[in-house]
């Protein structure tokens, strides 16, 4: 009996160590048989990477902050949910220099992509992202709207480790690649008030998931900054409760062309919250960073909140049959703001220097 007792007591702690791997979070690890990837990024990471499996999503994002007092932001999506693999669709969002908004976006219609998997170049219908680094070129097209952007970029693509977040398995897994962390923009913009020229600074990232956005992240901070000197990239995003509510962070801070920092060494701390009278949800109005790598680089500073660019309940953006699949997975927020960003930069030679610059900050909420 005391024999039998005790492998009873070894198979129960087997299983629970077991178990216990299996649910681990495993955040930017170097996984084996994957490449590991730092700064710059190899032409396949800038293709598609499609998975035969429902929760299989893939995605292309895309800012341009202009001259003009402009923005725009658009997303290049691809996914097996619903009917079918493979459905695509763009959305665009562009705030006008008189702080005007649009939004559009083109159902997931059945609409199959046509994709390279070694280097950027994906069509869905009348729209197209293509290129290879440095230079690629944005033409999207969703109702009223039409972006026709050339984007080259002045920073290497950057990634950290593997790119992936694990979630208890290698085949459960969020990633995420900054293919231009900063870039030049050049071409017009289309909305109903009509085109216009634009010129400005632009940032764009990509990332395949296998898993629905309520099971991987709950509440995501992201900042673009282009100063004249300075580039300043967060993405960062807790995890849902069931894996630790831990924080999943990433930066990047360069100054001219050169990254001096990219990883997960920094801290950011939000303060001044708001709250939004219709959803209840909140949101910082500043934030506190900090970097200190010695050796390499040391910034501290802040971001505040100057003024609410846009809300958008991606909810309501779907169509009637897109809105009964999305309603059984999440319903999300999206706050972007106009920020100023301020910050002191000591570099290793001891050489401090100063910069403030206007940047654009989001807030995402996953429900």
């Amino acid at each position: 009996m005391r024999s039998r007792l005790f492998v009873f007591t070894l198979l129960a702690i087997v299983l629970g160590v077991f178990a216990a791997y299996a649910g681990v979070l495993q955040v930017w690890p170097k996984i084996d048989g994957l490449p590991n990837y730092h700064i710059g990024l190899p032409h396949d990471v800038y293709g598609v990477h499609p998975i035969d499996r429902e929760s299989y999503g893939e995605g292309y994002f895309f800012l341009g902050s202009y001259n003009d007092g402009s923005y725009s932001f658009a997303n290049v999506f691809i996914t097996n949910l619903g009917p079918g693999d493979q459905n695509a669709n763009v959305d665009i969002s562009v705030v006008e220099p008189n702080g005007k908004n649009y939004f559009a976006k083109t159902d997931f219609d059945g609409t199959k992509p046509q994709a390279a998997t070694d280097h950027m170049d994906v069509r869905v219908g009348d729209s197209r992202i293509w290129g290879r680094h440095p230079n690629f070129n944005v033409k999207l097209k969703a109702k009223q709207l039409a972006l026709n952007l050339k984007y080259q970029a002045t920073l290497p693509g950057f990634a950290i480790n593997s790119g992936r977040v694990l979630y208890g398995s290698n085949e459960d897994f969020y990633s995420s690649y900054i293919l231009q962390p900063r870039a030049k923009i050049s071409g017009s913009i289309t909305t109903p008030s009509g085109t216009r020229q634009v010129n400005g600074y632009g940032y764009n990232d990509h990332g395949w998931v296998t898993m629905m956005p309520h099971k991987y992240s709950k509440r995501w901070f992201s900042l673009r900054c282009f100063d004249e000197k300075y580039t300043l990239d967060i993405l960062e995003f807790t995890v849902p409760s069931e894996w630790g509510s831990k924080k999943v962070p990433m930066i990047i801070f360069a100054r001219d062309n050169k990254i001096l920092y990219g990883g997960t060494r920094y801290s950011l701390k939000p303060s001044q919250w708001q709250t939004d009278p219709q959803s209840g949800l909140k949101w910082p109005k500043r934030f506190e960073y900090s970097i200190d790598r010695p050796g390499r680089v040391k910034v501290t500073g802040t971001y505040t909140v100057e003024r609410l660019l846009e809300k958008i309940d991606l909810l309501s953006t779907l169509s009637f049959l897109e809105r009964q699949v999305a309603r059984f997975f999440a319903k999300s927020y999206i706050y972007r703001f106009i920020v100023k960003v301020e910050g002191t930069v000591t570099l290793p030679d001891g050489t401090t220097d100063t910069f403030a610059s206007p940047a654009i900050s989001e807030v995402l909420y996953i429900l």
